[in-house]
């Protein structure tokens, strides 16, 4: 899911200023949402998606 976040800001054209002001965080936090070695929760991960236009759909289906 992380590089899910990393490839959507990267696409996106945004800086990571303009990402920081969108969660309402300061660019610190920007930067550590989009370093892949730092862990971040689920569910900001999923407002980053949100302030960059897209959304996370998880599903779970039967093992073949």
């Amino acid at each position: 899911m992380k590089l899910a976040v990393i490839s959507a800001f990267r696409t996106s054209g945004l800086t990571k200023t303009e990402l920081a002001r969108r969660l309402g965080k300061q660019e610190a936090e920007a930067r550590r949402i989009l370093d892949p070695d730092h862990a971040t929760k689920i569910a900001t991960m999923q407002d980053a998606m949100r302030a960059l236009g897209k959304t996370i759909v998880v599903s779970v289906m039967e093992a073949a």
